[in-house]
């Protein structure tokens, strides 16, 4: 891997809803970050993927940072996450801003949680993937931000076992749908119909639905946000071709992938 910092967006426009100030990403590199608390006009999210580090803030918190870490930080408050010296790690950073953002009140609190089921990766980095080109594309670019975002608390689900937990995180994340089920009831050490049954129980859906929900959401976001076609969106998804994504989208939806990307 080469190690290399990603800046993918840099001063988004200013809507009605806020504004997407900096998005990127840091690979296998040291993030860039005094180690002296620093103060942030906007919103700061990091997702640390690989690696480990620390994290300090104004209250008096330090702890160290392990991969899976969702570090949020509100506006104005002095704070720092970085590396031990010489260390690298991959992260995904995004520093935002606005009323929409000041609706949702789990933002508020500052310092690393581990949501679980994790929220796909993937899908974050499908909202960030390229600036905006209008003012329009930018509100629905933030709407998808605040839309994962909501996934960003620190709770266990009741009832849920670790097992299905884990595979609700690597379901969430196989947007392509390339991994069997079958693999996934093995890792967590189960057969796949009982893996199945206590799935199904415990989130309320099968294995299969609750990764097509979260692929369906992700065709939703590429709609918005990218001028792919439905076709690229198909095999990007790993749907059979345009014309079962779009059974399914309007299924899920209620209606075509063409009239929503023309709402």
């Amino acid at each position: 891997m080469t190690e290399r910092t990603i800046v993918t967006i840099a001063e988004g426009p200013v809507t009605r809803l806020g504004q997407l100030v900096l998005a990127g990403e840091v690979v296998d590199s040291e993030p860039i970050m005094s180690a002296e608390l620093r103060v942030m006009d906007g919103y700061v999210l990091s997702v640390l993927i690989d690696g480990e580090g620390n994290y300090r803030d104004a209250d008096g918190r330090a702890e160290r940072i392990t991969g899976g870490a969702h570090t949020l930080v509100p506006p104005g408050f002095p704070h720092t996450y970085h590396t031990d010296p010489g260390e690298r790690w991959t992260e995904v950073f995004v520093v935002f801003a606005g009323p929409l953002f000041d609706a949702l009140p789990h933002l508020t609190g500052a310092g690393p949680r581990y949501p679980v089921p994790q929220p796909s990766i993937e899908a974050l980095r499908t909202v960030l993937r390229a600036p905006p080109k209008t003012r329009r594309a930018a509100e629905h670019q933030l709407l998808a931000l605040a839309d994962w975002l909501v996934d960003v608390e620190d709770t266990t689900p009741e009832d849920v076992s670790m097992e299905i937990v884990d595979a609700m995180t690597r379901l969430a994340d196989d947007l392509t749908a390339s991994t069997a089920l079958a693999a996934i009831a093995a890792e967590s050490g189960l057969s796949y119909d009982t893996f199945r049954r206590r799935f199904a129980k415990q989130v309320g859906l099968t294995p299969a639905a609750f990764r097509n929900v979260r692929r369906l959401q992700a065709a939703a976001t590429l709609l918005r946000l990218t001028d792919l076609t439905h076709r690229e969106i198909a095999r990007t998804l790993g749907f059979a071709d345009e014309f079962h994504l779009s059974r399914r989208f309007r299924s899920h939806f209620g209606v075509s992938p063409r009239d929503y990307r023309r709402t």
